[in-house]
């Protein structure tokens, strides 16, 4: 099995360690399927976890949210459309983020502006893409480490927009 290099990029351990677990994974092509994927294999990461599964543009289904997420959003986004997370002025760059990322199988790695409890904080989020053979879909786990808050903000969760934004060829190249 190919093992691939850490990314630079990453700032925390829990990013390396589930850059780690992702790459350890069997993979066909550049990514694995959804079946290989064990949350026990990460458990000390799970509370920092999403997965999504892309089913279409208007609706990206929110599988599984850890429960560090749950408590930064302030209830559990399980089951909704992650778009509508998604403040009206960030979806469209959210969508072509998501378009790039699965037309050209590739690692993402942000920096990531969400309002929630009142303040807006900074997180280091590491996606990374696997295929769901039963349905045909992408999905995208994502790993989140709060990095700082910068600013009071009153108003729901929701997140505002990436701050930086870098691919990471996991074997299929990355975006234009």
């Amino acid at each position: 099995m190919r093992m691939l290099a850490e990314p630079e990029v990453l700032q925390t351990a829990g990013a390396r360690r589930f850059f780690g677990y992702w790459d350890s994974l069997p993979k066909d092509g550049a990514v694995p399927d959804r079946s290989d994927f064990s949350p026990a294999g990460i458990a000390a990461l799970m509370p920092a976890v999403t997965l999504l599964e892309v089913v279409s543009d208007d609706l990206i289904l929110q599988r599984l949210a850890g429960t560090a997420v749950c408590r930064a959003m302030g209830f559990d986004p399980t089951g909704m459309n992650a778009l509508d997370l998604i403040s009206p002025a960030t979806r469209p760059d959210y969508l072509d983020l998501i378009r790039k990322q699965i037309s050209t199988p590739c690692g993402r790695w942000n920096i990531l502006r969400s309002r929630h409890d009142n303040m807006v904080d900074r997180a280091e989020v590491l996606t990374l893409p696997m295929r769901h053979r039963q349905s045909g879909h992408w999905i995208i786990l994502s790993y989140f480490a709060a990095l700082s808050p910068v600013a009071y903000d009153p108003g729901p969760y929701e997140i505002l927009g990436y701050e930086d934004t870098r691919w990471i060829d996991i074997g299929a190249g990355i975006p234009d």
